[in-house]
């Protein structure tokens, strides 16, 4: 019972990133473009920079918290330095002035998404890296990253369905919700308040394991440094999920930065309806990820359960966008088209949740399998070397997102019906090969690592008999 209430908290504090993710995934391109009006390029150009540099800072954060002396531990001085910056950055994200030039405007989008994904960092990769120290049992972990994925997405999930629901109905002035830029602003200060909470309540609910918690090694001079990063992250299972995150970051980030032009111009969905498939199709598909992540992670391992979820979702890709192009698929918005397109999210959210809920539990196994080599603990290395090779190449694929609807000629500002379905089709026939090759590399990298449930035991076991 202990343990449940520590892993309660624990997955609350991905609630914040959890929102912060679907905001730059799911709408902050879209506002900058097709509301406000920002080239697509430059949209694109200024989120791929600010994920970039977001992929940094998390292992500048991760190392810094792994080596924290403090009265509140290694990783809590972070937490609470967050709380403030990440809701007032998160409401000026939202709600930029008027400027004379796209330029400027470009500078703004730039320097708040900047702002807002570091700070929202600066919580995040400390809070993660407690994950490994509350639990060592080997399920255990895959039950407390379940819980940890799906605070992290119902966060983001709600706001979407509020997003589609509440704050982008229909209007007089605005016929599409979509595309009313007061939904987004008003968005921009009920999310901010909602991470500001859900990082209190777990800062403050996780404040009593700080006593038992490791802690840091002595301070290192500039060569221990680089010897220890160098045994730390040229651990061979490791590398091998860093290098299949980088794949599958790119594949994400692509993914996520054209789903609201598919479903608003390729599958004609209303806001209404675009809230429809949020609800009956993505929060169900995160409850039935957690399911099958644990089901499967027990009876075939970690790795084995991942690779067949990920190849589900990888196979079933294509077949939306294929059955529309040749016509084969119900007609444009009807509600046919909803509930295949709602079928469809099912599946593809309760295998893709259930990969990412794996992959960070086999992260969590690394910890132990490092420490039998460097004699120390780096949680926040390992975590946040995974969220670098996701975060820094999935501005790669929001940029490639730009770059697809810029070469297919969709034009800024554009209204749904209005564009021709030439566009939409080259569109999806830029993305679906595209994205099937980068998540296919990442499922072979992920099929390389090597730690099973014997061998983190037998870790355990040599660590504790020292």
């Amino acid at each position: 019972m202990k343990n449940d209430r520590n892993f309660l908290f624990y997955g609350i504090g991905s609630v914040a990133f959890g929102i912060k993710g679907n905001a730059f995934s799911w709408f902050l391109f879209f506002y900058y473009n097709m509301v406000i009006g920002l080239p697509a390029w430059m949209a694109s150009l200024a989120l791929a920079i600010a994920t970039i540099w977001d992929a940094i800072s998390d292992l500048i954060i991760g190392y810094s918290s792994d080596h924290t002396k403090s009265h509140f531990g290694r990783r809590h001085p972070y937490m609470y330095a967050a709380l403030i910056p990440v809701p007032i950055f998160f409401i000026l994200l939202w709600n930029p002035p008027t400027f004379d030039t796209d330029f400027n405007l470009f500078l703004y989008l730039l320097i708040m998404a900047i702002l807002v994904r570091t700070f929202t960092t600066l919580f995040e990769i400390p809070n993660q890296s407690l994950g490994p120290e509350i639990t060592k049992e080997y399920h255990e972990r895959t039950k407390m990253m379940s819980l940890r994925y799906f605070f992290g997405w119902m966060g983001g999930t709600i706001m979407t369905v509020l997003m589609y629901f509440v704050f982008l109905r229909p209007t007089d002035d605005y016929p599409n919700g979509q595309l009313n830029p007061e939904g987004y602003q008003i968005y921009g200060f009920v999310a901010a308040i909602i991470m500001l909470v859900a990082m209190i309540i777990s800062s403050r609910g996780l404040n009593h394991l700080i006593p038992n918690l490791t802690k840091p090694a002595a301070n290192n001079n500039f060569s221990e440094i680089k010897d220890e990063l160098k045994k730390t992250l040229l651990n061979k299972s490791f590398l091998v999920l860093f290098i299949g995150g980088i794949f599958a970051g790119m594949a994400a980030g692509f993914s996520s930065a054209l789903n609201i032009y598919f479903n608003t111009f390729f599958w004609g969905f209303s806001t209404f309806q675009i809230g429809i498939i949020s609800f009956v199709a993505v929060v169900p598909g995160i409850i039935c990820s957690m399911v099958i992540a644990r089901m499967l992670s027990k009876s075939l391992g970690k790795k084995n359960a991942a690779i067949i979820c990920g190849s589900i979702a990888l196979a079933l890709t294509p077949v939306p966008y294929i059955l529309r192009i040749f016509e084969l698929a119900p007609s444009f918005g009807s509600n046919g088209l909803l509930l295949m397109m709602s079928s469809y999210y099912f599946i593809e959210v309760s295998t893709g949740v259930a990969v990412t809920i794996l992959v960070s539990s086999m992260v969590s196994d690394i910890v132990e399998d490092s420490e039998l080599t460097t004699k120390k603990r780096s949680e926040g290395i390992f975590f946040s070397a995974q969220g670098f090779s996701s975060k820094a190449v999935s501005g790669v694929g929001i940029f490639l997102a730009g770059l697809v609807t810029s070469l297919a000629g969709l034009p800024a500002n554009a209204k749904p019906g209005s564009i021709d379905d030439t566009i939409l089709t080259n569109i999806a026939l830029f993305f679906v090969p595209i994205y099937m090759i980068l998540y296919l590399f990442s499922i072979y990298f992920f099929s390389l690592y090597k730690i099973n449930q014997d061998t983190h035991e037998s870790n355990l076991s040599l660590i504790n008999e020292r």
